[in-house]
């Protein structure tokens, strides 16, 4: 008997690190294929909703390079917190292909991105200052799978977005301990247009400009016919110069369902 599948992929999941979070979901149709396993044509419809907060300390003169509008206007205030929150929507045209033991999906299109600062923010601030607004442009994504053998596997996504200059990467490598249950190591590159605002490093006295986002980590993936739940979760750090910097914990939970 042939296993069936069905031509519509959902998901939703949540990540979350130190002083930062995000809720996201989204929808992958295969309109004209058999199935979702089946070569063709594809559209994808996500989005999501997450904050992260940062400090300033408006003693340090070089942490005022880079900042929202009024942080500094008080030397003697203290550190001061500022949390944004963040909303983001893509829509994408894409193709699925199978060329034996590798998988690939290619998809291209249209991203939004919408960030606004929500607390503590200084009432001199406005959109130009503090890098808040409406940002849209298009995307680009690579997702590739790759079985090495019946008990091994590995993958690879890709993104790139100008609504906010982001570029991601994300690597996994499993090892089946059941058919049902793998296994593995992760490693994830993230760069945006707020990578670089850096951050005040208290243990060096210093301000550091950070090059972009890291993590490494391991993961677990339950699969089964018709969907999967993966949970992932170890260290997150900007980093400079190849050297990870503030350290946080971080955990991903993601669901996915296909009918």
């Amino acid at each position: 008997m042939q296993v069936a599948y069905g031509w519509r992929e959902a998901w939703t999941g949540v990540d979350a690190a130190r002083d930062q979070w995000l809720a996201y979901s989204g929808m992958t149709i295969a309109p004209w294929s058999r199935d979702i396993y089946s070569d063709g044509l594809r559209l994808r419809l996500g989005g999501g909703y997450g904050q992260y907060g940062y400090d300033i300390d408006p003693s340090r003169h070089d942490t005022c390079e880079k900042i929202v509008l009024g942080a500094c206007d008080d030397p003697g205030g203290g550190k001061k917190h500022y949390k944004v929150g963040q909303t983001y929507a893509e829509l994408l045209i894409g193709y699925y292909l199978r060329l034996g033991a590798l998988t690939a999906k290619a998809f291209a299109g249209a991203s939004m991105s919408r960030q606004k600062h929500i607390t503590d923010v200084p009432k001199t601030a406005d959109d130009n200052g503090n890098g808040d607004g409406t940002y849209v442009g298009a995307k680009a994504a690579l997702e590739l799978w790759l079985d090495i053998n019946p008990k091994a596997w590995t993958s690879l996504d890709a993104s790139y977005a100008t609504a906010r200059d982001e570029t991601s990467f994300r690597w996994r490598a499993g090892w089946r301990v059941t058919p049902q249950i793998s296994v593995g190591p992760e490693l994830r590159y993230d760069k945006n247009r707020e990578t670089d605002d850096g951050f005040w490093d208290d243990k060096e006295s210093r301000y550091v400009r950070y090059d972009w986002d890291g993590r490494a980590g391991l993961f677990g993936r339950y699969e089964w016919q018709g969907g999967e739940l993966s949970l992932a979760g170890g260290f997150a750090s900007p980093v400079e110069n190849w050297t990870a910097r503030d350290r946080s914990i971080y955990g991903t939970l993601n669901v996915l369902l296909q009918f």
